[in-house]
């Protein structure tokens, strides 16, 4: 018996893997084209971030971005974005607030969800919290409201992922969640290939309901990490990884602020993903260099407003 169901979830997986393979077949390009978002995560979490992540949109080559619904500058998004109808936007599932000096909590009501709750009435400081504290049903609560506050916004998203991977990496139940809600509002979800086959296939009872293949997996995820800061710096990490770029979807995840007032003080106490990181990522993503790489390795940008349309 185990071993005709290790074969079953080997086929399952097979099948899954021959079908999701193809995404950039799907959207019209070949198998060995070099498919690219440049994701701005981050967007309402302050006046900079929202600025400057319109400005790399504009005039750099950032074609992608997610808003932050519980930060309390999440409602200036929609003013800076009214003349960009087409706009590549999604929503930044948000279940943490990690800055010392600057905290907001659930969207839901915290009675409502108190697990999502810590000890000063905000957010918790980090995902192991969340995982610890929060019941599954109080996380697609949150899910939903945030999905519908950006909608009651005015604005149209089209995609969804979650910030400091606290969906993906928390429990199987909020992955379940995640998916459902994305298929009831008809929004695509980011999920790699990694998450789905180890955490959604293994436990297919949780996703009953969900049609797992409509899924869009994309192939590889790039993000800088503080030891790309501390050594090679990041510009050097975008330029290696521009250039070593492998056929297929990819996404590249990069956060744009200005090193202004407003940031450092934002990210006071922090060693990385600070105002002087952000301020790199804007700077290198609105360069003729970044422009020039992308010219020179061939690499086609795409957006998840394209992929929500198969």
């Amino acid at each position: 018996m185990k071993k005709i169901s290790t074969l079953i979830l080997a086929l399952i997986i097979f099948q899954v893997n021959a079908q999701q393979r193809n995404l950039a077949e799907k959207l019209g390009y070949g198998p060995n084209d070099k498919l690219l978002i440049i994701h701005a995560d981050d967007i309402g979490l302050a006046h900079s971030e929202n600025i400057a992540t319109v400005a790399a949109m504009k005039n750099g080559v950032v074609n992608s971005t997610s808003i932050m619904m519980p930060s309390p500058w999440a409602t200036e998004v929609a003013e800076l974005v009214k003349d960009m109808p087409d706009i590549d936007l999604g929503v930044h599932i948000t279940l943490t607030d990690e800055w010392f000096n600057y905290r907001w909590g659930p969207i839901s009501s915290k009675s409502e969800v108190p697990g999502l709750v810590g000890k000063d009435g905000h957010f918790h400081f980090d995902c192991a919290s969340v995982a610890k504290n929060a019941s599954p049903e109080e996380v697609e609560k949150e899910i939903r409201a945030q999905i519908e506050a950006a909608l009651a916004l005015g604005l149209k998203p089209t995609h969804l992922d979650a910030h400091m991977g606290c969906v993906f990496y928390g429990r199987p139940e909020y992955v379940a969640s995640y998916l459902r809600l994305a298929q009831e509002f008809d929004i695509p979800a980011m999920m790699v290939n990694e998450l789905f086959e180890g955490v959604v296939l293994p436990n297919k009872g949780l996703f009953e309901g969900i049609d797992l293949e409509k899924v869009k997996i994309i192939d590889k995820v790039i993000i800088g990490s503080p030891e790309v800061y501390d050594g090679i710096g990041l510009a050097s990490f975008y330029t290696e990884s521009l250039q070593n770029l492998e056929p297929g979807v990819n996404v590249l995840l990069i956060h744009v602020a200005y090193d202004d007032e407003e940031m450092r003080a934002v990210t006071t106490r922090f060693d990385h993903w600070h105002s002087k990181w952000r301020q790199q990522d804007f700077d290198f993503f609105t360069s003729e260099k970044a422009k020039k790489l992308l010219e020179e390795q061939n690499i086609k940008l795409v957006t998840w407003r394209e992929i929500g349309k198969l």
